[in-house]
């Protein structure tokens, strides 16, 4: 691949308007460099579901679904050390904490079942999640790329989680994600205080602030309301 090829696939990126166009987009430019595959979403933590974190879904047919309902977000390698580094990374280089644990291991092997044997993951801030990561995968069993190549990628992934985002921008999925009042339950807990003090200061009852806390936390598919405030910030919807 020669660097026009990219500047080429980010000029067409300001031009898409939906994700369908972009992924077949991506995923025909990628194939220079050895990758038939790819899979763009937020990074689950702290039992997240997967499932609607996903944006673009490139992966090999059946495999997403086996992968979500496995929960193999949970165990696999990639996944994980996808949560801990913003570095760009081959699969093969996760380290061994992660990647060489019994569960891993049969997540790489269910994959190959598949066609995928290595990737190359690109993980990125996102507003929308706590981390996200675009990952490329191949059907080598030793994908190969050189420093300028993993450049290219880099910089690929980028525009194309740009323009996702660009496109929840403009469908205004952001602003429905929380209403008004689960917003400002949230920001009083960003202030620190308790669903006691936050009923006496919005005039609520303590079991009303408690359930705009719990449905803040489904929205976000999060297990505590900490984690419902990080993703409120990011997602800039409340600033404390």
């Amino acid at each position: 691949m020669i660097d026009s090829d990219v500047f080429d696939f980010v000029e067409r990126c300001r031009k898409h308007k939906a994700t369908e166009p972009l992924l077949d987009d991506l995923l025909e430019t990628v194939r220079n460099l050895g990758f038939e595959h790819l899979i763009l979403s937020g990074v689950p933590l702290g039992g997240q579901k997967l499932a609607p974190m996903v944006e673009l879904n490139g992966w090999p047919e059946g495999w997403l679904e086996r992968y979500i309902e496995a929960e193999h977000a949970a165990v696999d390698g990639v996944c994980i050390y996808s949560a801990k580094t913003l570095k760009p990374f081959l699969w093969a280089e996760v380290p061994a904490k992660w990647s060489d644990t019994q569960a891993s291991r049969r997540v790489a092997g269910e994959a190959t079942e598949f066609g995928i044997w290595s990737g190359f993951a690109v993980p990125m801030l996102s507003v929308h999640h706590w981390q996200s990561v675009l990952s490329f995968a191949s059907s080598q069993k030793a994908i190969s790329l050189s420093p300028r190549q993993q450049v290219q990628l880099v910089t690929m992934a980028v525009y194309a989680g740009m323009s996702i985002q660009a496109f929840s921008d403009v469908d205004g999925e952001a602003d429905g994600v929380l209403t008004d009042r689960e917003k400002e339950v949230l920001l009083w807990a960003a202030a620190g205080k308790t669903s006691s003090e936050t009923s006496q200061i919005l005039g609520l009852t303590e079991r009303t602030v408690k359930w705009h806390t719990t449905r803040a936390r489904e929205a976000f598919g999060v297990g505590t309301t900490t984690q419902a405030v990080i993703e409120a910030v990011r997602r800039r919807l409340i600033h404390p």
